[in-house]
């Protein structure tokens, strides 16, 4: 069975259904069994979620599990918390839906009382708030054993991580794909303790990135008994990695987003956050 945890539809306002056609043919091409929907709060991930299960074919037996990238008020940008449930609950948690509106403690009450389950995504990644909370290995190792759960392996610079492979990049990048991949891939002999489950995500943000998963012994199940599998697994051995291409286009759109979130994050502000994202669709629609 084929999860992916960290999933982000990242529709557009207009028109998303093209993207998420493509999506679904993604899931499918990648035989992927189920994922969760953990689209930023700043984006609207209540929407993200339903949208996404109403365009599901009906051929395809994939289950979609509701989530979303919480974003806290601490640091430049705020530390990322993915949570999710069995079903939609977003209308009964409305405040951890509002982004950069609590502090990591704050946020980590919330969750404690809400039911939900939950897990750290890409802990150790460079350049994160949390990572700059938490800049020791110590310091990371005390927190990180407070959680239930936190992200393994996070897919989120696998694209970069390929280019820097590249022979006529290498000489000049290769120590720079080391890093990245470390970064992406907490050391497990240092962080794992007695957490609930241990997470994989591609942090996804196109439908061409999805592919990065993990495989759980055993076959397919029903959504309640998947669910279980995702709130329990510790087994994250056997891996997969998405083919990988140079295109240029695909290259401009992931750097377009990261650029996108960025200053979304920086806004600090819902309304200015949806203003900024209407700004930018209109400028891409216009190119």
């Amino acid at each position: 069975m084929k999860v992916d945890y960290h999933v982000h539809p990242n529709l557009p306002s207009r028109h998303p259904g093209k993207r998420l056609a493509k999506l679904w043919q993604a899931v499918e091409r990648h035989g992927l069994d189920a994922f969760i929907c953990a689209e930023h709060t700043f984006k609207d991930a209540p929407a993200a979620y339903r949208e996404t299960l109403a365009a599901r074919p009906k051929r395809v037996r994939c289950q979609v599990f509701p989530g979303a990238e919480l974003a806290t008020s601490d640091g430049r940008g705020g530390v990322d918390i993915v949570a999710f449930a069995e079903e939609d609950w977003y209308d009964e948690h409305p405040r951890l839906l509002e982004p950069f509106s609590m502090t990591l403690a704050e946020t980590v009450r919330t969750l404690e009382a809400s039911g939900l389950h939950w897990f750290i995504p890409h802990p150790t990644i460079m350049g994160s708030a949390l990572r700059r909370m938490f800049p020791s290995q110590e310091s990371m190792r005390e927190f990180l054993s407070s959680v239930p759960a936190f992200e393994a392996r996070n897919g989120t610079h696998l694209l970069i991580e390929h280019l820097c492979s590249h022979p006529l990049v290498r000489p000049f990048f290769g120590c720079l794909r080391e890093r990245l991949r470390a970064s992406a891939e907490p050391r497990l002999d240092l962080y794992f303790t007695s957490h609930a489950f241990l997470a994989v995500g591609s942090d996804a943000h196109h439908p061409r990135d999805l592919g990065y998963c993990v495989e759980f012994p055993g076959g397919v199940l029903g959504r309640r008994l998947t669910f279980g599998r995702l709130t329990r697994n510790t087994d994250i051995q056997t891996l997969h990695l998405p083919n990988f291409s140079y295109a240029l286009p695909r290259l401009l759109a992931t750097a377009g987003t990261a650029f996108h979130e960025w200053c979304m994050r920086k806004t600090g502000g819902l309304e200015t956050v949806q203003e900024l994202r209407t700004a930018w669709e209109s400028l891409r629609e216009g190119a």
